[in-house]
C-alpha cells in the first residue's frame, strides 16, 4: 500500500464548542452588544504595557453582527520597518450570531475571507486548519481581555445612544 494522507475534515463539534465559548466571552466583555445596531466604534480595551484593542461594529442585522477587533498603539522601534510592524498588528473580522449564540473568525491577520479548509500546499503557506486555529486564538485573545483588560469607561455612557 502507498503512503496516502487522509483528507482533512473540520471537526464541527470542536468548531461549535469554540464558537459558543467565544460568543460567551464577547457577551461578558460587551454585555449590551446584541442591542446595538449603529455602525460605530464600540469600545477600546486597555492593557498595562500592551497595545490597546479597538472593537468596532462593521455590520448589524437582526440576529448577526460583524465586528472588527484591531490592536492599536504599537510603538515602532527605529529598526522595524513597515512590513515587520504590519505583522505585529492583529486585526480580526468576527461574525457574531446572536440567535445561535456563536462567534467565528471571518478573516484575520491581513487575510481576506477565510475558507473552512486550505488546500495543501498553498502559496500563502497556510495550515490546513488555519480557520480553526484562528478561532481558538480569538478565544485566547478574548480571555486575555477579560482577565487583564480594562474596558473604556466612555463605552458604557455611549451605549444608550448607539441603540
Amino acid at each position: 500500500m502507498g503512503n496516502f494522507q487522509k483528507k482533512y475534515s473540520p471537526d464541527l463539534r470542536s468548531f461549535m464548542a469554540v464558537s459558543t465559548t467565544n460568543y460567551a466571552k464577547f457577551m461578558k466583555l460587551l454585555p449590551e452588544m446584541a442591542s446595538i445596531s449603529k455602525i460605530a466604534p464600540l469600545t477600546q480595551v486597555h492593557f498595562q504595557k500592551q497595545p490597546s484593542l479597538a472593537i468596532s461594529l462593521l455590520q448589524a442585522s437582526r440576529y448577526t453582527q460583524t465586528v472588527e477587533l484591531k490592536q492599536q498603539g504599537f510603538k515602532q522601534p527605529e529598526f522595524q520597518q513597515g512590513e515587520v510592524l504590519k505583522h505585529l498588528h492583529r486585526t480580526f473580522c468576527v461574525r457574531v450570531y446572536h440567535d445561535a449564540k456563536m462567534a467565528e473568525v471571518l478573516s484575520g491577520v491581513h487575510d481576506s475571507m477565510l475558507p473552512p479548509v486550505f488546500k495543501q500546499p498553498n502559496p500563502e503557506m497556510k495550515q490546513v486548519d488555519e480557520k480553526a486555529q484562528l478561532n481558538r486564538f480569538l478565544g485566547e485573545w478574548l480571555s486575555f481581555c477579560l482577565e487583564y483588560g480594562e474596558v473604556d469607561i466612555e463605552y458604557k455612557t455611549q451605549l444608550a445612544f448607539l441603540s
